[in-house]
């Protein structure tokens, strides 16, 4: 059978959730656990075969997509496995780049006010993302953060997070989801045509395929994150 026809079965008995929670045997995985599964490492959010960028950007937007949407990203846990392969210095331009002329400016500004400063006294990347787009609108944000990408990418999350929950209804939430899938899309994108690696195992899809479809969601009781919370943005 084709790989990509036993791949839509599969992800028709996995249910993405929020958070590090979950059990691989009733089919309930964030989108990192799932990529772990699928590459046969042990149940986890921060997989071995994952570029640590993609994995920080894909854990927040995870966590914070409402249920339904993030049913969007299961697809990409096949494209993820094999991505910590050295790439991510091109993973960060991209992401500079996307936030200078694209998710950054296109941001409420509500949700760029100005964040309160942490505990340590040292100001969040958030905060720094404001202060450059006040300052610059030029592309100031190409410098932001050195070559800390996973950083960055954190910063980025959280942003369109922000800006999702604050949206003044469900189009304009959407469109701020759509983005982060977009941006997602890029990331895998980078180094696929070379890529090369063990992939999904075999056994991994075959159990995901015997898995008994997730019981029907109640509208209603959507899942909070449990990791991160847009208070902790401010």
């Amino acid at each position: 059978m084709d790989l990509d026809v036993r791949l839509h079965r599969a992800f028709d008995r996995v249910e993405l959730v929020s958070g590090s929670i979950g059990n691989p045997g009733e089919g309930r995985m964030c989108l990192m656990s799932l990529v772990a599964f699928l590459a046969g490492e042990a149940h986890s959010d921060a997989p071995r075969c994952a570029s640590p960028l993609i994995q920080t950007f894909a854990v927040l937007v995870n966590d914070h997509m409402p249920r339904e949407a993030r049913q969007r990203l299961k697809p990409f846990a096949p494209r993820i496995i094999g991505t910590n392969d050295g790439f991510d210095q091109v993973r960060t331009e991209i992401l500079r780049h996307a936030l200078a002329d694209g998710i950054l400016a296109k941001a409420p500004r509500r949700c760029l006010t100005t964040p309160a400063a942490p505990a340590c006294g040292r100001p969040s990347l958030v905060r720094r993302l404001w202060r450059w787009l006040r300052k610059d609108e030029q592309g100031r944000l190409l410098a932001l953060s050195g070559d800390d990408g996973v950083d960055l990418a954190r910063g980025a999350a959280r942003l369109i997070a922000r800006s999702a929950r604050r949206a003044p209804c469900a189009r304009e939430q959407e469109r701020h989801w759509d983005a982060a899938i977009g941006l997602l899309d890029m990331l895998c994108d980078v180094g696929a045509p070379t890529r090369c690696g063990p992939g999904i195992r075999a056994e991994r899809l075959a159990q995901l395929e015997g898995t008994p479809r997730p019981r029907q969601y109640a509208p209603g009781r959507e899942e909070k994150p449990t990791t991160y919370s847009c208070e902790a943005y401010r």
